[in-house]
């Protein structure tokens, strides 16, 4: 009991006493005094209890209130939680499924690299450059067909000595500082004996003194800013530098299409078809994989843009001739020979031992498909050795182009060469 009960008690004690001893005494008005104090007191007493069940009504609301918030924001929380754990359940089931597929895809794989009776370009590639980098780490002979291929003056050289055409060489210099572009062609490509794909490649448009614009971008450089560029390339602009004719297409253009064709010793792969709309620019490259007599393949090549619209090039026959021919000379199971269609005729490129550093992909099939052609050419190549071909390129006696500077070597593609009579091993057909 409270303090103030006690009290409240007390006092209606007193009151009642009080009023009792009036009436006893005779003293009604004072008992009646009493006895309105008294009642007044009790109407007091029971609004005091009203109130207070009142406010613990009241607080017994909002604390229900508070509990059915409470409740509700759990319930809630249960329902997130539980769609977090479907959403996270649903994930973890689509990443199974995703490692599921791909660990099938990868067995798959492992099954037909496994399988004697199959082949995989890809992989071929890739022992292709585990090789002929151990070539190089053995300081083999530079008559190696690998280590002589990445050099452009070397295979215009080999080109010409088999009656292939080549752009005409305007001038060759030792060293960048050398290069002097004064008295040349207005029109003119500058290049680096040994460059990675386009990396050492300006086609250039004389402007105004000493003055040229990059062909194919917005840009107008000087000689000195041309040499700059060649030093920041380091390895990837090997020396000597110099400068070629530029190629017109037939129709007159500036950039004719580019032929690459996919060879294994005698035999076509596929032929590359690109068109690139703007010179350094990847994103305009298009391009068209056929076969030797020019039906589409396809996108068999992934992650590149197709475009069937890119015509055939009318001198594709021609084309494969010389392709065949060219990697029958160079010694290799596999090469890609690069042709223009130009104005003046069929002109090579270069002749590239891992075209995109060995980095490309094809469909599973075609994939297999240049596997294939890759091992026939190994067995056809081994068998002309056995036979006694020589190793390495075989160069022809249509012409002996000397391309390379006399001073400034010796120079990595300017290696002793083999001259034989076409006849011998470049034009003997295969079964």
């Amino acid at each position: 009991m409270t303090v103030r009960v006690r009290l409240v008690a007390v006092l209606v004690l007193l009151l009642g006493a009080a009023s009792a001893v009036g009436v006893l005494l005779g003293q009604d008005r004072a008992a009646a005094v009493g006895l309105v104090l008294l009642a007044t007191l009790g109407v007091l007493v029971l609004l005091r209890t009203h109130l207070a069940q009142r406010s613990r009504l009241a607080h017994l609301a909002r604390s229900t209130a508070r509990l059915t918030s409470s409740q509700e924001s759990l319930a809630r929380r249960v329902r997130e939680l539980g769609r977090d754990r479907d959403r996270q359940l649903a994930a973890l089931e689509e990443a199974n499924a995703a490692l599921a597929e791909s660990l099938a895809q990868e067995r798959a794989q492992n099954r037909r690299l496994d399988d004697l009776d199959r082949a995989s370009f890809r992989l071929a590639m890739r022992q292709h450059i585990r090789v002929f980098r151990a070539e190089h780490a053995l300081h083999a002979p530079r008559t190696s067909a690998a280590l002589q291929l990445p050099y452009k003056l070397r295979n215009l050289e080999l080109a010409a000595s088999h009656g292939v055409g080549v752009p005409t060489v305007l001038a060759v210099w030792p060293d960048i500082d050398a290069v002097q572009l004064d008295g040349l062609p207005d029109e003119l490509v500058l290049k680096a004996d040994g460059g990675a794909g386009s990396a050492a490649v300006f086609p250039l448009q004389r402007v105004g003194e000493g003055r040229y614009r990059l062909l194919g971008v917005d840009q107008v450089v000087d000689e000195d800013d041309l040499r700059e560029r060649l030093r920041a390339l380091g390895r990837r602009a090997r020396a000597p530098y110099f400068a070629e004719e530029l190629l017109h297409g037939p129709d007159g253009g500036p950039i004719p299409d580019d032929v690459k064709l996919y060879m294994f010793y005698g035999e076509v792969g596929h032929v590359l078809v690109r068109n690139v709309a703007v010179h350094g620019d990847p994103s305009t490259i298009r391009l068209k994989l056929v076969d030797e007599l020019g039906q589409d393949y396809g996108e068999v090549a992934l992650g590149r843009r197709h475009d069937p619209a890119i015509p055939v090039p009318t001198a594709l026959p021609e084309m494969v001739t010389v392709a065949q021919h060219l990697s029958r000379a160079v010694g290799l199971p596999f090469c890609r020979v690069d042709l223009y269609e130009t104005s003046r005729g069929i002109v090579l490129g270069e002749i590239t031992r891992a075209p995109n550093g060995g980095n490309e992909r094809f469909a599973e099939t075609h994939d297999e498909h240049l596997g294939r052609l890759w091992v026939r050419a190994a067995a056809r190549l081994d068998s002309d050795l056995a036979a006694g071909r020589p190793a390495g390129p075989l160069f022809g006696e249509e012409a002996e182009l000397r391309l390379y500077p006399a001073e400034g070597g010796p120079y990595a593609g300017d290696a002793e060469r083999r001259v034989l009579p076409c006849s011998q091993w470049c034009e003997r057909p295969h079964p």
